[in-house]
């Protein structure tokens, strides 16, 4: 079985089936799951990922993790050993000559606490890395995931860990996003950091409405399901009522605006926004999240991830799917038989 990838979507053509593309990578999730019961099994779960993907070619993968959570996790089979098991897999990636972006959840960054907060992050860093033996060639760290703060808090924050980081791994690669949960946006306005060897990234779940239908933790604005993509310009009618729960949301607006959102062009036009920043700028871009939940159809999960990929890929932009498995998991849905 291959995990696959459909480029080049068109409304009227059955889609081609190829395994990713080198330049396309997915999140192996699990570690930051920190509201379950983490066990053993998310170790090893994580160990099979790699060697799966290795072995269909890919040699760079995303590793989301609640770091603080696993330094403090209190298990018989798991207190203390937390750097040793996070080794385990950076020897297992090394062999496999896969790389591993591990990626700072559940940070905990606020307007109130961020200049304590900053340096936290900053010192779980540092302790991770003293357990990794040298082998920081085949690690990227992200230094913190989706931060919400105010531009000029996050601009400091990340200032402080990066050069905390850098002090004592002068070589080591980072990945820094923008605030507002690692927006487009927000990033197109930042004037790059005074650090080289950054990579900046940047997450892309647009149109919200389409990508997140039905999730319960995104709120009511999302409790309409059934919406297609691209928006069916050729049969509007097909478009699924509103549910009475979005009413009075901002899923209202974003259910009205959709036959702009909902298109080909439109992620063509807002990924082409933040790729020439990059280009003005001079640096590398990663866009280290995008996806959509299997509460979509899975023809439109397709049509979507396809235009997606080739987008970043016509701009050279390293891509990470969420999700490997799990409730936005691309793994079952590009498998061919």
């Amino acid at each position: 079985m291959h995990v696959c990838l459909i480029l080049g979507f068109l409304m009227t053509v059955a889609p081609t089936y190829s395994q990713i593309p080198k330049n396309i990578s997915v999140n192996l999730t699990g570690l930051q799951r920190s509201w379950k019961d983490i066990s053993e099994k998310e170790f090893t779960n994580l160990e099979n990922q790699i060697l799966e993907l290795s072995d269909q070619g890919h040699t760079l993968v995303r590793i989301p993790i609640d770091i603080p959570y696993h330094f403090d996790l209190k298990k018989d089979w798991y207190e203390g050993k937390f750097e040793e098991r996070i080794n385990k897999l950076i020897h297992l990636a090394r062999r496999s000559d896969m790389k591993l972006v591990f990626s700072y959840f559940h940070h905990g960054l606020t307007s109130e606490n961020y200049k304590w907060k900053a340096d936290e992050i900053a010192g779980n860093w540092l302790k991770l890395l003293q357990s990794t033996s040298g082998n920081l060639d085949h690690l990227y760290l992200d230094i913190v995931n989706e931060p919400a703060i105010h531009p000029n808090e996050w601009e400091e924050s990340a200032l402080h860990i990066i050069t905390a980081i850098r002090l004592s791994y002068p070589d080591i690669k980072i990945v820094c996003g923008s605030t507002n949960y690692s927006s487009i946006y927000e990033l197109s306005r930042w004037t790059p950091l005074p650090f080289e060897n950054i990579i900046y990234a940047f997450h892309f779940y647009e149109p919200f409405i389409f990508t997140h239908q039905g999730t319960f933790w995104s709120g009511s604005q999302n409790a309409t399901v059934g919406i297609p993509f691209p928006y069916p310009m050729d049969d509007p009618d097909s478009m699924p009522v509103i549910s009475d729960a979005a009413l009075g949301t901002d899923g209202e607006v974003n259910h009205r605006d959709y036959k702009e959102t909902g298109t080909f062009q439109a992620i063509e036009d807002k990924i082409n926004e933040v790729a020439s920043w990059a280009q003005t700028n001079n640096v590398t871009l990663w866009c280290t999240e995008y996806g959509v939940t299997e509460n979509a159809s899975s023809l439109s999960r397709k049509r979507y991830l396809g235009k997606v990929s080739s987008t970043l890929e016509l701009h050279g932009i390293q891509g990470f799917m969420w999700e490997y498995e799990g409730n936005f998991g691309v793994k079952k849905l590009f498998e061919l038989e």
